[in-house]
């Protein structure tokens, strides 16, 4: 028997006598390692983005909120008439949660449902009421300049927190000096103390986004703004009354968070039986939920992205076997010099396998060319893990062996005196 090593030089010396041939067998390898690459890189990032999204609400925390309820019950006697429209979260709905088992604290918010204007043009930006403990409870960091003090709160001080938005909507894009400069909300006017950044662009039900917020003390809000909000549809004046829009309702132990919620909303439920003025998200619900889904669109894709490795399997040994054909010549002097069987097979073995692993590792440069592309041109994170790159690279070695097991028998079962005779 010969050394594998004489095997190995031989089987690279006659793929290397059909360059082309042997490029375009490996394509269908390089294409199928390729897309397993780059599906799972995109489909990895998407899970990533996904999660840190849902961790940045909070997965120790319990997000209640208010909403407009589906049907409103309105009198209108005239034309001038005021309507009063009240709903949502009150004060004695966060005395009652805060004394719930399993409930550390409550971080509360209020929108101020206030015009926020750049020039004559209305903006989507929000002037937010919020307790002292918020910057903790939520994912954002300070850019620039400081939170609120306690004295703010004490003094109902007419301060502000922006967001990374809130200054790029409403100042010049050169102005860096933003941090103590004032900013006129209808009839008051506050100093902006810091800027506020979330990275990951965290969406707070019916409120919105963080970086879209221009945050001032509660006691400052509730001060100036009671739980009114006057505005004028028309000839017809409207008011609504809301006490909180939204609780961050952090838990003790995220073991019991379902049966804490549970509790909540039962409570809820009672108390606002008369409309439905309220939603509620538990974030470590959603990341549960948003990863059991995404695991299962990462099994279909690379899935699909395996059959096309099939595929080019199927085109290697339907190559492999025209190989066999064409070579009848060159086995059948080589069986008639002494090679055994055994040679033969190892041999045309070695060629295929030698064919998917090459193809594998250039499918792997291109799966990942593809996936900082698609990252470069469409912002799109992309992760591609080191268990998804030695997976592709054994399975390629596998497709070699499961389909180019069957070419190297059929050479060498061939017999060297038909062959010889025949040639």
């Amino acid at each position: 028997m010969m050394l594998v090593r004489d095997l190995f030089s031989m089987s690279i010396h006659n793929l290397l006598l059909h360059k082309v041939r042997s490029i375009l067998t490996s394509l269908g390898v390089i294409f199928g390692v390729g897309s397993v690459i780059a599906m799972l890189a995109i489909s990895e990032g998407a899970k990533q983005s996904a999660l840190a999204q849902i961790e940045a609400m909070g997965i120790d925390k319990i997000i209640v909120f208010s909403q407009r309820p589906p049907i409103n019950s309105r009198s209108e006697s005239s034309d001038n008439a005021s309507v009063m429209e009240r709903f949502g979260l009150t004060d004695r709905d966060a005395t009652h949660i805060s004394r719930m088992d399993n409930v550390e604290e409550i971080t509360a918010l209020f929108d101020a449902r206030k015009k926020v204007l750049k020039g004559l043009q209305r903006t989507d930006l929000k002037l937010i009421g919020c307790d002292y403990r918020f910057l903790e409870d939520s994912s954002a960091k300070l850019e620039k300049g400081r939170w609120f003090s306690p004295a703010d709160f004490r003094n109902n001080a007419n301060v502000c927190v922006i967001g990374r938005n809130v200054k790029r909507k409403l100042f010049a894009l050169g102005n860096t000096d933003v941090v103590g400069s004032t900013l006129r909300i209808e009839d008051e006017v506050y100093r902006i103390v810091g800027i506020l950044n979330n990275e990951y662009g965290t969406q707070y039900p019916e409120i919105g986004g963080q970086n879209d917020m221009i945050l001032i003390p509660m006691s400052t809000a509730k001060a100036k703004f009671k739980d009114y909000t006057f505005y004028r549809e028309g000839r017809q004046y409207k008011i609504t009354r809301v006490e909180y829009d939204l609780f961050l309702i952090r838990v003790t132990d995220t073991q019991y968070i379902d049966n804490t919620a549970k509790r909540v909303s039962s409570y809820l439920e009672k108390l606002h039986s008369d409309t439905k003025d309220w939603g509620m998200v538990v974030p470590f619900e959603l990341l549960k939920q948003r990863e059991q889904t995404q695991n299962i669109f990462t099994i279909v894709m690379g899935s699909i992205a395996g059959i096309s490795l099939v595929v080019g399997g199927i085109g290697i040994m339907n190559i492999m076997l025209a190989s066999v054909f064409e070579r009848r010549k060159e086995i059948g002097t080589r069986r008639a010099l002494g090679a055994q069987k055994s040679d033969i097979l190892l041999q045309f073995l070695i060629e295929t396998v030698f064919l998917t692993t090459s193809g594998g590792v250039l499918g792997i440069l291109t799966g990942i060319g593809i996936a900082r592309t698609i990252t470069y041109y469409s912002g799109m994170p992309t992760v591609y893990s080191l268990w998804s790159i030695v997976l592709s690279l054994v399975i390629s070695c596998l497709v070699g062996v499961i389909f180019g097991t069957y070419p190297a028998y059929k050479a060498a079962q061939q017999n060297p005196i038909t062959v010889l005779r025949s040639e």
